[in-house]
């Protein structure tokens, strides 16, 4: 996330399922207290309708854009349109109309329409047509310069073996290879504040002013919690969660509750996890192709609710 003076940048990831449309909801409530500027993507394989159907690439630029055509990538942008309208986010006969982006090395590009909401931050609809639904999210949050990206998840984590077994999903890919925080949204209400989850680390320590702008800008309460993996680390706990406790003072946030815990750090996080809204969580140093089995990762693919792993 920027400096305070500047908008957030907020990338939608949005899928067939209903949590990232809860992450949008979520993310438009952070936007009443925190411009932001917002883009919404739906990532539409190249060879549905576009050329296993018979229609060039030509034509779907000619035709592609018209509401009325009821392909998947543009139901489902508008079906996020209409939950920005209801909120207040824009305005009906607002923004711009759609137009084409060519993208290097991308025959179909990308197609946009603009929106400018209350506060004056930018809204973008965004149907892009690509092999490989990760590379294109990658892509699209180095254009944009997001901040924070929001993918939908299952709302049934893998466990056990099936978690090695099975392939990686969507979401947990994306979070692995993005540059930026990522929020991997599962049954996000809001209301039930924010776990957020601290070690004795620099980088943890580097990534907290996010977390506390995160939970100022939607007035969510905080618990802040350490989980030592025996008695012998309590002692480096306490002095994480006094340390982030300042951090998010300083950022004019007082926390609800500050606790230490000892056992496993993802089982433990996992568990607690389940009584709030969000839990945040700082990305380990591992390479993409390890994040899998960072703490971080892992609480993200076992909870059963939403995840932020700050970058």
């Amino acid at each position: 996330m920027n400096p305070d003076d500047k908008h957030l940048r907020i990338l939608i990831c949005i899928g067939g399922g209903p949590a990232a449309y809860n992450g949008l909801r979520f993310a438009a409530r952070l936007n009443k207290e925190s411009c932001a500027d917002i883009s919404l993507m739906y990532v539409r394989p190249l060879d549905s309708g576009l050329k296993s159907g018979g229609m060039e690439v030509r034509v779907a630029r000619e035709n592609l854009l018209d509401w009325g055509l009821e392909l998947p990538g543009l139901r489902h942008l508008k079906a996020a349109r209409d939950i920005l309208l209801e909120m207040g986010q824009i305005d009906e006969g607002g923004g711009d109309a759609w137009r084409y982006r060519d993208l290097s090395g991308d025959d179909a590009g990308e197609y946009i329409r603009d929106y400018r909401n209350p506060c004056g931050g930018g809204i973008s609809l965004r149907l892009r047509i690509s092999p490989d639904v990760t590379t294109a999210v990658v892509d699209e949050a180095r254009r944009f310069d997001a901040d924070v990206v929001v993918v939908g998840a299952s709302d049934e984590p893998r466990t056990g073996f099936r978690r090695y077994l099975s392939a990686k999903p969507l979401a947990l890919k994306i979070a692995a290879h993005v540059h930026c925080s990522v929020m991997v949204a599962r049954q996000l209400e809001a209301g039930h504040g924010h776990l957020v989850c601290v070690r004795d680390s620099d980088r943890c320590m580097g990534v907290l002013p996010k977390a506390a702008r995160c939970a100022r800008a939607c007035g969510c309460p905080v618990t802040i919690l350490s989980v030592a993996r025996d008695e012998v680390g309590t002692e480096t706990s306490r002095q994480a969660v006094e340390c982030a406790t300042a951090v998010f003072r300083e950022h004019g946030v007082e926390p609800r509750d500050v606790l230490v815990k000892v056992g496993d750090p993802v089982e433990t996080i996992a568990a607690m996890g389940s009584d709030f809204s969000l839990v945040v969580l700082a990305e380990s140093e591992k390479p993409w192709f390890a994040k899998g089995f960072s703490v971080a990762h892992e609480v993200a693919a076992r909870a059963g609710n939403s995840v932020l792993i700050l970058k």
